[in-house]
């Protein structure tokens, strides 16, 4: 059987460990069957942390895959690979406008995955979030497959698109190598305690300053990880609340390991963004097997499948944590844990290319 040789486009590249994009990249390239080939654009900033699978190649540019550099990344990304690939795998779908150009010279089979509905988030101007639904309504015209992460975003999406869509999420995997040990327990001081556990980005929609409001006059403990230092929101919320005993926050924290160790350990996870889709962090979670409170919203039910508690507002949560001690009935149940399984994921991308 002839090899399908496809180019991975939009993510910080293989063995970065950013977002859900390189998680799906990582695993995609681990994971692979025999008869695909990986040819994947490689941030200037992610290190090579070891040799690539077999069958895997990788090729690093001279910008960055985020910022302004994003968009050359991207650019650059599909001119490379346009027309020595079997098939396009855009992450995101802001290297769409290069695409009509090109195929004067050769139709492509495009796959987009569009990730969040991104001029929706208030990070970007008028301008940006434009240009990020100029892109998207490209996409459906121009791409062969769309694949959206979540059943809610099959609402933007019109019933004549001429592109096919299919609903694939991310894949969840735990490292359960650690345990507790002295050196552990000094370098993350809460682990023997109870202490509810919440990750994300540190950008508005996550809601983390809201979060951490609410546990400032509370006896509770909060575990809050997020990247504070990349943005000017995330470093307001770090230095005001940095100083309050019962909060923890963790600038960034990229050993997988030892993140798992944390997210095994916790009470409950509070789940707080309103406008990803199936958010890797939440699926990381289900498979963690702890108990899940999270924000309600459509895309948040559909990632849980309506297991968990869901609260309306910040307040509604801060009257459920005073009322409630028991968190276990909001566990995941093992069929929902099997369903973020990677390998299943891969397969489900391989029948597309």
């Amino acid at each position: 059987m002839k090899k399908k040789k496809i180019a991975i486009i939009g993510s910080h590249g293989l063995y970065a460990s950013y977002g859900g994009w390189d998680q799906l990249v990582n695993n995609l390239a681990d994971n692979k069957s025999n008869n695909i080939e990986y040819i994947i654009y490689n941030s200037s900033c992610t290190k090579f942390v070891k040799a690539p699978p077999l069958g895997v190649s990788v090729k690093k540019l001279i910008f960055k895959a985020d910022g302004w550099q994003g968009f050359f990344f991207d650019f650059y990304s599909i001119i490379l690979s346009y027309f020595n690939s079997d098939a396009l795998l855009l992450l995101g779908a802001q290297g769409m406008p290069i695409i009509p150009f090109l195929s004067f010279f050769k139709n492509q089979n495009i796959i987009v995955n569009i990730g969040g509905v991104e001029w929706e988030r208030p990070k970007y101007n008028k301008l940006v979030k434009k240009y990020f639904k100029y892109c998207f309504k490209l996409s459906l015209k121009k791409s062969r497959t769309i694949i959206i992460d979540n059943e809610h975003y099959k609402t933007f999406i019109p019933s004549n698109s001429e592109c096919s869509s299919l609903v694939i999420p991310y894949g969840g995997t735990i490292d359960s190598s650690l345990e507790i040990n002295n050196e552990l327990s000094k370098k993350y001081s809460f682990l023997k305690t109870d202490y509810f556990l919440s990750i994300s980005r540190s950008l508005e929609d996550n809601k983390i300053d809201e979060l951490c409001n609410i546990f400032k006059d509370s006896n509770k403990k909060l575990v809050l990880i997020s990247n504070f230092s990349k943005s000017e929101y995330g470093k307001n919320v770090f230095n005001k609340y940095s100083n309050i005993n019962n909060i923890y926050l963790i600038d960034g924290l990229y050993n997988k390991p030892e993140l798992d160790l944390v997210r095994r350990k916790c009470l409950a996870y509070i789940h707080t963004h309103t406008l990803c889709g199936t958010a890797p962090s939440l699926v990381e979670m289900i498979v963690s097997g702890r108990p899940i409170l999270s924000i309600d919203i459509p895309q948040n039910r559909y990632t849980l499948k309506d297991e968990g508690y869901f609260f309306k507002n910040f307040e509604d949560l801060q009257s459920h944590l005073k009322l409630n001690n028991s968190m276990e009935y909001y566990t995941p149940k093992k069929e929902l844990i099997k369903s973020y399984s990677w390998r299943n994921i891969v397969k489900k991308y391989e029948t597309i290319y």
